[in-house]
Protein backbone atom coordinates (compact mmCIF):
# COMPACT_ATOMS: atom_id res chain seq x y z
CA UNK A 1 0.00 0.00 0.00
CA UNK A 2 1.51 3.34 -0.84
CA UNK A 3 1.11 6.75 0.88
CA UNK A 4 -2.01 7.91 -0.78
CA UNK A 5 -4.00 5.38 -0.35
CA UNK A 6 -3.12 5.18 3.34
CA UNK A 7 -3.86 8.93 3.37
CA UNK A 8 -7.00 8.18 1.46
CA UNK A 9 -8.15 5.58 3.98
CA UNK A 10 -7.00 7.20 6.98
CA UNK A 11 -8.98 10.84 5.95
CA UNK A 12 -12.12 8.45 4.57
CA UNK A 13 -12.39 7.29 8.46
CA UNK A 14 -12.85 9.94 9.61
CA UNK A 15 -14.41 11.74 7.41
CA UNK A 16 -16.98 8.93 7.39
CA UNK A 17 -17.29 8.88 11.70
CA UNK A 18 -17.34 12.14 11.58
CA UNK A 19 -20.80 12.04 9.81
CA UNK A 20 -21.84 9.12 11.72
CA UNK A 21 -21.68 10.67 14.75
CA UNK A 22 -22.82 13.62 14.43
CA UNK A 23 -25.77 13.35 15.96
CA UNK A 24 -23.74 12.82 19.29
CA UNK A 25 -22.22 16.33 18.29
CA UNK A 26 -25.57 18.10 18.21
CA UNK A 27 -26.84 16.81 21.12
CA UNK A 28 -23.55 18.13 23.13
CA UNK A 29 -23.85 21.57 21.32
CA UNK A 30 -27.80 21.91 22.04
CA UNK A 31 -27.96 19.82 25.34
CA UNK A 32 -31.07 19.18 24.99
CA UNK A 33 -30.99 15.14 25.32
CA UNK A 34 -28.30 13.63 26.99
CA UNK A 35 -25.25 12.86 25.00
CA UNK A 36 -24.16 9.70 26.29
CA UNK A 37 -28.21 8.65 25.61
CA UNK A 38 -27.42 10.19 22.25
CA UNK A 39 -24.28 8.14 21.78
CA UNK A 40 -25.73 5.16 22.39
CA UNK A 41 -28.64 5.41 20.19
CA UNK A 42 -25.99 6.77 17.72
CA UNK A 43 -24.06 3.34 18.36
CA UNK A 44 -27.23 1.40 17.87
CA UNK A 45 -28.89 2.78 14.81
CA UNK A 46 -26.56 5.55 13.31
CA UNK A 47 -24.47 3.37 10.53
CA UNK A 48 -28.05 3.28 9.09
CA UNK A 49 -29.81 6.07 7.20
CA UNK A 50 -33.45 5.90 9.02
CA UNK A 51 -31.58 5.59 12.38
CA UNK A 52 -28.95 8.42 11.43
CA UNK A 53 -32.00 10.76 10.10
CA UNK A 54 -33.69 9.76 13.51
CA UNK A 55 -30.68 9.93 15.93
CA UNK A 56 -30.05 13.68 14.52
CA UNK A 57 -33.84 14.47 14.65
CA UNK A 58 -34.04 13.80 18.00
CA UNK A 59 -30.21 14.61 19.16
CA UNK A 60 -32.25 18.27 17.95
CA UNK A 61 -35.25 18.93 18.90
CA UNK A 62 -35.10 17.35 22.11
CA UNK A 63 -35.83 14.27 24.57
CA UNK A 64 -38.08 10.97 23.90
CA UNK A 65 -39.16 10.57 27.26
CA UNK A 66 -39.59 6.57 26.20
CA UNK A 67 -36.21 6.10 25.37
CA UNK A 68 -34.95 7.85 28.83
CA UNK A 69 -37.00 5.93 30.36
CA UNK A 70 -36.18 2.51 29.83
CA UNK A 71 -32.58 3.16 29.21
CA UNK A 72 -32.91 4.35 32.70
CA UNK A 73 -34.84 1.32 34.07
CA UNK A 74 -32.32 -1.30 32.77
CA UNK A 75 -30.06 -2.10 35.92
CA UNK A 76 -26.28 -1.31 35.68
CA UNK A 77 -25.19 -4.43 34.30
CA UNK A 78 -27.65 -4.39 31.55
CA UNK A 79 -26.63 -1.10 30.38
CA UNK A 80 -22.96 -1.64 30.47
CA UNK A 81 -23.87 -4.76 28.45
CA UNK A 82 -25.96 -3.40 25.64
CA UNK A 83 -22.91 -0.72 25.57
CA UNK A 84 -20.30 -3.12 24.68
CA UNK A 85 -22.64 -5.00 22.39
CA UNK A 86 -23.38 -1.39 20.56
CA UNK A 87 -19.61 -0.73 20.83
CA UNK A 88 -18.59 -4.60 18.88
CA UNK A 89 -21.52 -4.25 16.51
CA UNK A 90 -20.49 -0.21 15.27
CA UNK A 91 -16.42 -1.44 15.07
CA UNK A 92 -17.18 -4.89 13.28
CA UNK A 93 -19.32 -2.86 11.05
CA UNK A 94 -16.76 0.03 10.69
CA UNK A 95 -13.75 -2.40 10.54
CA UNK A 96 -15.41 -4.15 7.40
CA UNK A 97 -15.95 -0.97 5.48
CA UNK A 98 -12.93 0.45 5.78
CA UNK A 99 -10.57 -2.70 4.78
CA UNK A 100 -13.30 -3.98 2.48
CA UNK A 101 -13.23 -0.88 0.61
CA UNK A 102 -9.44 -0.40 0.86
CA UNK A 103 -8.75 -3.21 -0.94
CA UNK A 104 -11.11 -2.36 -3.29
CA UNK A 105 -9.15 0.89 -3.50
CA UNK A 106 -5.52 -0.60 -3.83
CA UNK A 107 -7.30 -2.93 -6.44
CA UNK A 108 -8.44 0.24 -8.69
CA UNK A 109 -5.09 2.14 -8.44
CA UNK A 110 -2.78 -0.98 -9.52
Amino acid sequence: MDLATVVGVVVGTTVMLTLIFLPTVVALCTRKVRWREAFVINLAVGWTVAGWLGAIAWAATGDDAKIKTRFRALSTRKKVLLVLELVFIEAAATGYLVFHHSSHATRLLH
